[in-house]
């Protein structure tokens, strides 16, 4: 039977929510889950999605936010996401970070996805590649959790 609710999203488009900073997996796999995508599919798209900007971020966030604030109309939006960040870096504890990065993006609530946990990762100097890994691993413990909640627990057993 032919879901008369699906929605029309190509793999393109889903991996573009899902690089999207605050929408992140959070709003791509519900999306998927509306659309044509199996769940082994949705969590594949949007992970992938998720984690293309995580090594760009990891790179290249303190040098894009110290161009920004040079910048006329958009040094107090650099200020405030680099604030923003920082602030929520003091949950990192120094002896567990990498732990504290995986952990923080792991937890799909706003504000705590590949976007932040990134940045936060950058701002504080941390090595690039533990980094990276604490997030793709992130990110791939919240895309699960996404899926349980939006195609339900029924997909873990069947």
């Amino acid at each position: 039977m032919k879901n008369i609710f699906a929605l029309p999203v190509s793999i393109i488009e889903l991996m573009i929510v899902s690089a999207t900073p605050l929408i992140e997996q959070r709003g791509a796999v519900p999306l998927a889950a509306l659309s044509h995508f199996s769940p082994s599919e949705a969590y594949l798209w949007t992970l992938i999605g998720a984690i293309i900007p995580a090594p760009f971020i990891l790179f290249l966030m303190p040098k894009v936010l110290e161009i920004l604030k040079k910048v006329k109309g958009l040094g107090k939006l650099a200020n405030w996401y680099e604030n923003k960040a920082l602030k929520k870096a003091e949950k990192v504890k120094d002896n567990y970070k990498y732990l504290s990065i995986f952990l923080f993006v792991a937890i799909p609530l706003p504000g705590t996805g590949v976007w932040t946990g990134s940045t936060i990762a950058a701002l504080l100097g941390f090595d690039f590649k533990k980094s990276l890994l604490a997030v793709v691993l992130g990110a791939s413990l919240a895309g699960v959790f996404m899926l349980m909640i939006s195609y339900g627990v029924k997909f873990l057993v069947a």
